[in-house]
């Protein structure tokens, strides 16, 4: 994109969408080989999150077994040091992973886990394998001939000027 900045407009902006609908015929082509729930860039990061489930140990709040109606927040303790707490029904852990990112950290993991329910349920849509489809189910189309234009007579009299 460095060298094309140099070009007239209509031949930049003509670069800039052939490298759009490149990256649009890639990422298409990618999102039909998606064979999971989620694109394959999420789908590896809950994986490699899955692994890490191994050191951390669960437990469950005290307050909340006397308390029947809510059984959803434990202490997930990583190491000696490092517990957090995670209420998997309002979706926060202290770490902040699930709130920000919208994808189960890997203590929210453990609890889904222990809880036997289903990690996909936890991801934002926006990660799943129909989002990253309907991103790119759209074409880019050419310019066209500058030549072919129908160019309205009130838009050829505007002049723009550059900016200052």
């Amino acid at each position: 994109m460095k060298e094309t900045k140099k070009y007239p407009i209509v031949s930049l902006l003509e670069s800039f969408r052939q490298t759009i609908q490149s990256w649009f015929c890639r990422h298409r082509y990618d999102a039909h080989e998606t064979f999971t729930k989620l694109s394959s860039k999420y789908e590896k990061e809950i994986r490699k999150m899955s692994m890490d489930l191994r050191n951390l140990r669960l437990s469950v709040n005290r307050t909340n077994l006397c308390n029947l109606i809510s059984k959803s927040v434990a202490y997930v303790m990583c190491n000696e040091r490092s517990t957090f707490v995670v209420d998997i029904e309002q979706r926060t852990c202290t770490c902040k992973i699930l709130q920000v990112d919208l994808l189960p950290c890997p203590h929210a993991l453990a609890i889904i886990a222990n809880t036997r329910r289903d990690p996909y349920d936890y991801c934002s849509y926006y990660y799943t394998k129909d989002a990253y489809l309907n991103a790119y189910q759209d074409s880019v189309y050419l310019v066209g001939n500058q030549e072919e234009w129908t160019v309205p007579e009130e838009i050829q009299r505007e002049t723009v000027l550059p900016p200052n």
